[in-house]
């Protein structure tokens, strides 16, 4: 068990702990790791790297990091369990609760290229016949990760439509959500690739938008910040293979005018050898 200062940084300071954390060896992560409650360790882990989220529930035992990968958030658990072998990957599914695995199952299914591959299933969303006090007590627990534009959905799990935060606030606790429901401005192919809607209008008024997959069902929402931060660095990926290729034509330039310099001061050898003659 943990002493109550240790637990109290961590819960404090997850980010800090983290970076901490991240730099001991495996024999010290798992003793830190087993001690802590399973709540506790999800919220460290959340702000690791994927590779070091792997390292560490690699280091538990099966169900215990089952149960904590169950508590991250599904993008940063799918993106750790892709650096996973596939028994452990497997061994993790079969200590989780099948909904669970299932949600993280779907993850994996769709290529890192894909914009399936980048939603957030664990996006805040509403009921149609919701009322509207009981959405903001919703959103009050969630807290800053709600966003300003939430969905709405059936009872089928298909998209209704999106109601704004403001618009909420300014109607009455017992009114329905459907009174401020509006249609969805855009609505995403989850096997559409991620970057066709890196430049989409739509990211200029709206910090996430909608994803449903074939069949219409509602999958989660792509996060602004997530499209912005694959763009930068597809673009840092581009500039730095462009660097690369112009060196190589550089280097390419250099040689061969080396090369012609050589021919041409064994031609002037040759001709003022023949003038000598």
């Amino acid at each position: 068990m943990l002493d109550a200062l240790t637990k109290g940084y961590l819960t404090l300071h997850p980010g800090a702990a983290a970076r901490t954390l991240a730099r001991l060896d495996g024999r010290d992560l798992k003793a830190i790791f087993q001690a802590m409650p399973r709540p506790l360790a999800a919220s460290v882990l959340e702000h690791m790297t994927p590779g070091s989220i792997a390292r560490c529930l690699g280091q538990l035992q099966t169900k215990a990091a089952a149960e904590i990968l169950v508590r991250i958030p599904s993008l940063t658990a799918v993106a750790a369990l892709r650096l996973m072998n596939t028994d452990q990957v497997k061994g993790l599914f079969s200590a989780m609760p099948r909904p669970a695995a299932a949600r993280l199952r779907l993850r994996l299914r769709y290529p890192e290229t894909l914009i399936g591959s980048f939603v957030d299933a664990d996006a805040l969303t509403f009921n149609v016949d919701q009322r509207v006090g009981d959405a903001l007590r919703l959103v009050r627990r969630v807290g800053q990760r709600a966003g300003h534009t939430l969905c709405v959905l059936d009872e089928h799990r298909h998209l209704a439509g999106v109601v704004n935060l403001c618009d909420l606030l300014g109607e009455r606790d017992r009114s329905k959500i459907e009174r401020v429901l509006r249609p969805a401005p855009v609505v995403l192919n989850a096997r559409a690739a991620l970057q066709t809607v890196t430049n989409h209008p739509a990211w200029l008024t709206h910090d996430s938008l909608p994803v449903v997959n074939r069949e219409g069902l509602f999958q989660g929402v792509l996060a602004r910040s997530k499209v912005m931060t694959e763009e930068q660095q597809l673009l840092t990926v581009v500039a730095e293979r462009n660097e690369l290729s112009t060196t190589r034509a550089a280097l390419a330039d250099i040689f061969w005018l080396g090369v012609a310099a050589l021919f041409t001061a064994n031609s002037d050898s040759a001709v003022h050898h023949k003038t000598e003659d």
